[in-house]
């Protein structure tokens, strides 16, 4: 005879697992959106979702087991780049030679292939300039994004304000994993004595700035992939109207040149790895700018950067796809080789906007960067020691054709855009979508090869081994009374703190884990569960059978707790069992 209360049992017991493995299968899958969205777990508010940047996990389903990669940034397969680097140790230290940069352990010459990053979301309160977004507390941002810096084939971003009082470790590690390397603004427009002024020198040079940049060389030095400081960005535009750059320019070089002293000192006293320090001006008064930054007056040596920075927006014209008929281009390679300069020169922004750049996929203006592949010519390079390509994303606060940014618009820089259009990264999150324009980025970036050459091969050529003559109607330093001058540096970090390096990451890359090992352990954890589970239902079969559903849970949750097994269900104890609710876009999680 059929016994109906068995068959029921059993089918209870089979549930059961079913929910079993179902709950575990969900919290991986909550904690796969906690990490993508940064919001609490499904089940648990206070549950910590594990650290690394990729889970790779495996998940038995009707079809079969099944591995499935859940990655921080979701792209369709037919276009996500492959983006493991193999990084199982920190990134060696850039030196400069000369006016070359190279490997500190390969002895490599590089050829520096950066974007300029600013991850300013569409809408809401971080919709503004000199956010610090390169913390912990915004990880679900520059996690995003670090792919599609591989993907771009860039070695190096740039970064315009940070805070010196934040921690960076995360991001910088992120980024070391991914083969990035950084170069970091001492400067920022974040308050009203953080950067070098409009006042004329010496007043233009305010205390706190000297405080701050000693803190953030202090912060960014033990990174082994900070690539060098900028002591400010395009100062020489922030003078009055009419007025020429020897204005406030005394002061950029007098903070220059404390920059250099503090590194010097702390190299000195605590072992902290000397990263240079340099500048940034805007490609107006070329000659005097470039010249006076390079030139020393006097016995200090500490004056001169150790290298230059130029954002310069020449080559417009679509129509010149080679070096020879650039125009703008080939004339600022031509200044520069005319200034036997001794210093590495950086173009850290290019890639000028005109319409006569192609429509391409119904995006108007999509830039080539032909000066992206030229600057690996080995007469360019020279010249220049590689640049940044300006800038990552459209800023939509600045932009002046509507979203999705399709027109051309003289404010369109960006190589992609954030969606959707009202996202602001704390509860709407944003995705990257790139633009024509990133992959022949992409391309001219593949092109562009660093000569191979080595440091103990390279001699600079006869004639840039000196400083240039400082031009006239530039005052020397000394000729000032300077106020910081009174005021005390900041310490120099301890000897323990300047032996960092970035933990070892579970992760294979940036954005991987290791993918032997995890879907392995992954398999086993499930393995067991599945045993534990089956195990159970074994030895609830032999529980008396006359339950309900509801009860066989109640006894569940208080096995050991109930004295007698033919109890009366109440209607508390009856209640149906549901998973919790949860709402994502909850405003609680607000940065």
């Amino acid at each position: 005879m059929y016994d109906t209360d068995h068959a029921r049992q059993n089918f209870i017991i089979f549930e059961f697992v079913f929910f079993i493995l179902y709950f575990f299968t969900v919290r991986l899958r909550a904690c796969d959106l906690c990490l993508i969205q940064k919001k609490p777990h499904l089940f648990e508010p206070s549950i910590v979702c594990p650290p690394p940047f990729y889970l790779s996990i495996v998940i038995g389903s009707a079809e079969g087991l099944v591995k499935r990669s859940v990655s921080i940034h979701k792209e369709p397969s037919s276009t996500m780049d492959s983006l493991s680097s193999n990084q199982d140790q920190d990134l060696s230290p850039i030196v400069i030679k000369g006016y070359k940069y190279f490997n500190a352990e390969t002895k490599e010459n590089m050829l520096i292939k950066g974007i300029d990053y600013y991850p300013r979301p569409n809408f809401g309160r971080l919709n503004i300039n000199n956010v610090d977004f390169f913390t912990e507390k915004y990880r679900h941002i520059w996690e995003r994004d670090i792919p599609h810096f591989q993907a771009l084939g860039a070695n190096a971003i740039r970064l315009y304000s940070v805070d010196p009082n934040n921690d960076h470790s995360a991001f910088m590690c992120a980024l070391n994993a991914a083969g990035i390397y950084v170069l970091v603004e001492l400067a920022s427009g974040n308050c009203p004595h953080c950067a070098i002024s409009e006042l004329e020198a010496p007043y233009c040079y305010p205390k706190y700035l000297k405080i701050r940049g000693e803190k953030i060389i202090r912060e960014f030095s033990k990174y082994s992939n900070t690539l060098a400081f900028s002591a400010g960005n395009e100062v020489n535009h922030f003078v009055p109207m009419g007025s020429k750059p020897q204005w406030n320019a005394p002061c950029l070089k007098k903070f220059v040149r404390d920059m250099r002293a503090y590194t010097a000192q702390c190299v000195s006293s605590s072992s902290m790895r000397h990263v240079p320090v340099g500048l940034i001006m805007a490609d107006s008064d070329r000659d005097e700018n470039t010249l006076y930054y390079n030139c020393q007056n006097g016995d200090d040596d500490l004056e001169p950067a150790e290298w230059y920075g130029i954002n310069t927006y020449v080559y417009c014209n679509a129509n010149f796809t080679n070096f020879d008929e650039s125009g703008g281009f080939k004339l600022l390679a031509e200044s520069f080789e005319s200034y036997n300069y001794s210093i590495p020169v950086l173009l850290t922004e290019f890639g000028c906007l005109s319409k006569s750049f192609p429509t391409v996929d119904g995006y108007q203006g999509q830039r080539s960067f032909h000066q992206a592949e030229w600057l690996g010519l080995p007469g360019i390079q020279n010249e220049f020691a590689g640049g940044f390509a300006f800038e990552y994303s459209i800023e939509s606060e600045n932009a002046r054709t509507p979203f999705p940014f399709k027109e051309f618009g003289q404010q369109n820089y960006g190589v992609g855009y954030f969606y959707p259009e009202n996202c602001n990264d704390v509860t709407i999150m944003c995705e990257y979508n790139r633009t024509p324009s990133f992959y022949n980025l992409k391309i001219a970036f593949n092109n562009a090869k660093a000569e191979n050459l080595t440091i103990d091969e390279f001699v600079p050529d006869e004639g840039r081994t000196n400083r240039t003559q400082c031009p006239p109607h530039f005052p020397p330093l000394s000729n000032f009374k300077w106020a910081v001058d009174r005021h005390r540096s900041a310490q120099c970090p301890k000897e323990s703190d300047v032996a960092f390096t970035c933990p070892r990451p579970q992760t294979n890359g940036a954005v991987g884990v290791d993918q032997g090992a995890t879907p392995l352990v992954s398999f086993l954890v499930l393995a067991g569960l599945v045993i534990i589970t089956i195990s159970l239902g074994k030895f609830l079969s032999g529980l008396p059978s006359k339950r309900t559903r509801s009860a066989l849970f109640g006894e569940l949750w208080k096995y050991g707790q109930l004295k007698d097994t033919d109890i009366e269900v109440t209607t508390e104890e009856s209640r149906v069992f549901k998973l919790p609710k949860h709402e994502y876009s909850s405003a609680s999680n607000s940065l």
